[in-house]
């Protein structure tokens, strides 16, 4: 038998774990009970909130942690505290509001560890590439009329911003170009700001406190558990994954991931629509 000397593992979501019909395999799912079941920790380390991850979470009642919102948010699921817990400050908030007020984007504030939306975007989604998460922020997201006029009446501590911007016909180059514009434009705005900007191959952009990503997050957890980095693995494809890939003691990388977060990673398995998260748990943590 293989001797494992990975006591973690922290799984990125969406475009990792799981499938892109946003499902956890069969084969996934045991893979994560199995490990439970042998005393290890499964953290799922993500950009979502806590309430955008409830139906998983319900399939592993064993699972004690989780690094939310792109580790702005380090919850004990057993207690229900966070061990960890950082808002960007009101300035940053504003300036950022003022850097998109005027192009079309879609807006989420993370607030409390839920996410906060305008209720007239939920209309838009298919127009930002948002149409298959769509009965995920029905069921999780706040809705509320004006979310930056809400904002600036309720100045809420808010852990991650997310800015979507229309895709238009995502086989076509002009609007992908379009977006990448205005992406570019958001950035040369608020690139002063001393926050951290994950941008995705898709041209979205989240936007959390200085110095705070997954990998702070994974580290945070790491001290609180008394677990070396080395005895860690982290599995992830997005540019978000960036520093958690680097900090883990093995940086696995899916297929579908970016030729540099491949580079980046020590091994590659296979993409997300072929278990290579189940792959990466049974070859590294069973």
């Amino acid at each position: 038998m293989r001797e494992t000397k990975y006591e973690l593992i922290a799984l990125d979501m969406d475009g990792t774990l799981l499938d892109s019909g946003q499902r956890i395999t069969l084969r996934a799912k045991a893979a994560v009970g199995e490990i439970l079941a042998h005393g290890k920790q499964v953290v799922f380390a993500t950009g979502r909130c806590r309430p955008q991850l409830e139906e998983y979470l319900e399939c592993f009642p064993q699972m004690r942690y989780l690094i939310c919102e792109n580790g702005a948010c380090v919850c004990d699921l057993k207690t229900g505290e966070d061990l960890f817990r950082r808002a960007l400050p009101q300035q940053q908030v504003l300036h950022v509001m003022e850097a998109v007020e005027k192009e079309d984007v879609l807006a989420a504030f993370f607030i409390g560890n839920r996410s906060f939306m305008d209720r007239r975007t939920f209309l838009r989604m298919e127009e930002f590439g948002l149409e298959s998460y769509r009965a995920v922020f029905a069921k999780s997201a706040v809705w509320v009329e004006d979310l930056f006029s809400f904002y600036r009446d309720r100045p809420l501590e808010v852990e991650k911003i997310a800015l979507f911007f229309p895709s238009g016909n995502l086989n076509a180059r002009d609007g992908l170009h379009r977006r990448a514009q205005a992406c570019a434009r958001v950035q040369e705005r608020i690139h002063s700001l001393p926050v951290t900007m994950a941008v995705s191959a898709s041209g979205n952009m989240e936007i959390t406190g200085e110095g705070v990503n997954k990998g702070t997050g994974l580290k945070l957890l790491c001290g609180h558990l008394g677990l070396p980095l080395s005895q860690t693995a982290a599995v992830g494809d997005g540019e978000n994954d960036r520093e958690l890939l680097r900090l883990a003691g093995l940086a696995v990388a899916m297929e579908n991931a970016s030729a540099s977060i491949r580079a980046a990673a020590a091994v590659t398995v296979p993409d997300c629509d072929h278990d290579g998260a189940a792959v990466a748990m049974e070859r590294y943590m069973l």
